[in-house]
């Protein structure tokens, strides 16, 4: 049986360095030390920015040219005042009325909790939908996702420090893979460092030649590290990497409520250090896209609402998988009053 399971996946797995997969350990084409000696990997990152820059130029009028520049200079874009401190209290008072699914995954001491926002949701919420629905947060999360696509909107919560867990591997600084990718966050409270905010290293998601040397060589051995998480394809670096790719120290971005940050999550980030017991609520977004399409695609009115459905079909049988073993999935369902006992409108 096991034969025969190996035997059907070995198309997808030549197949694979022509998609997003980014495991070393899980995929011996992309982890081979072989291929990987020979330059697959840095291929794969090199095509992945050639078809990247080329869909972003094609989108550049969706954003001003003050905040492209900030975005490509520094991997992240900061827009103040996105939302009106009125449009946050309404916004939080859907939010505090929500009843319907919330899932939460445990990494280490941290929880972060999410709903997903689909038509069930937003039909319910005015002032989530407005949001949501928002055609310059559209145009924002397009143009810095190199993609004319819809993202996966959700409310997020991290609670840090409330779990019986180790260290959060969250706040060891990474990149999330090999290529330019997006995630947005739209804080629905001031965020101090106190409550563990989102950590950048500015400039990290340039790829120079320090950059890709350090690729590089870890792609060589990264199917045999000792860290699942780069093993995986989403590296780890230290402080030592850090200054050896000449690169800044991580800066925690620290907003009022009604900031949008966006990031290209290619350079190096994670979540900073918390008090235990703080939290931060957002609108969460996230965008993954083939790296090596250059197209960058065409409005579906409808790809929200399919993405949304496969979302949580995905959900639903990672669901009646951990099930079937006496266990939960990682993203397990909780009661929506876990996520927001405390949460004033």
């Amino acid at each position: 049986m096991k034969s025969l399971v190996t035997i059907i996946k070995v198309p997808y797995w030549i197949l694979s360095p022509l998609t997003q997969a980014k495991s070393f350990k899980g995929n011996p084409i992309i982890g081979s030390k072989t291929l990987n000696t020979l330059g697959l990997h840095v291929a794969r990152i090199l095509l992945s920015r050639l078809s990247f820059s080329l869909r972003q130029f094609l989108l550049s009028p969706m954003m001003t040219r003050e905040s492209r520049r900030e975005y490509k200079r520094n991997g992240f874009v900061l827009f103040e005042n996105f939302l009106s401190k009125e449009d946050v209290i309404a916004i939080r008072a859907d939010i505090h009325a929500y009843k319907g699914e919330a899932r939460q995954l445990t990494q280490g001491d941290t929880a972060t909790q999410r709903f997903l926002l689909d038509e069930t949701t937003l039909n319910t919420s005015p002032h989530l939908r407005k949001t949501a629905m928002n055609k310059l947060l559209w145009r924002y999360l397009n143009y810095t996702g190199g993609k004319i696509a819809a993202p996966l909107l959700y409310i997020q919560r991290i609670r840090n420090g409330g779990q019986p867990g180790g260290a959060d591997p969250q706040k060891n600084i990474h990149s999330d893979t090999f290529h330019p990718t997006m995630k947005a966050w739209l804080f629905l409270e001031d965020v101090t460092e106190e409550m563990g905010p989102f950590t950048y290293v500015p400039t990290s998601q340039r790829l120079t030649r320090k950059r890709l040397r350090w690729e590089y060589r870890r792609s060589v051995n990264a199917a045999t590290m000792d860290d699942k998480y780069s093993e995986k394809g989403s590296m780890r670096a230290t402080t030592e990497d850090l200054k050896k790719m000449s690169l800044p120290s991580p800066r925690g971005i620290t907003a009022k409520a009604g900031t949008l940050v966006i990031a290209n999550t290619n350079g190096f980030h994670g979540r900073g250090q918390a008090t235990a017991g703080s939290s931060r609520l957002e609108l969460w977004a996230y965008s993954r896209h083939n790296p090596f399409n250059p197209f960058p695609g065409i409005p579906m009115p409808f790809a929200r609402i399919l993405k949304n459905t496969a979302m949580k079909l995905f959900w639903t049988r990672a669901d009646k998988k951990a099930a079937a073993k006496n266990s939960k999935a990682s993203w397990h369902l909780i009661p929506a009053k876990d996520m927001l006992d405390d949460l004033t409108p």
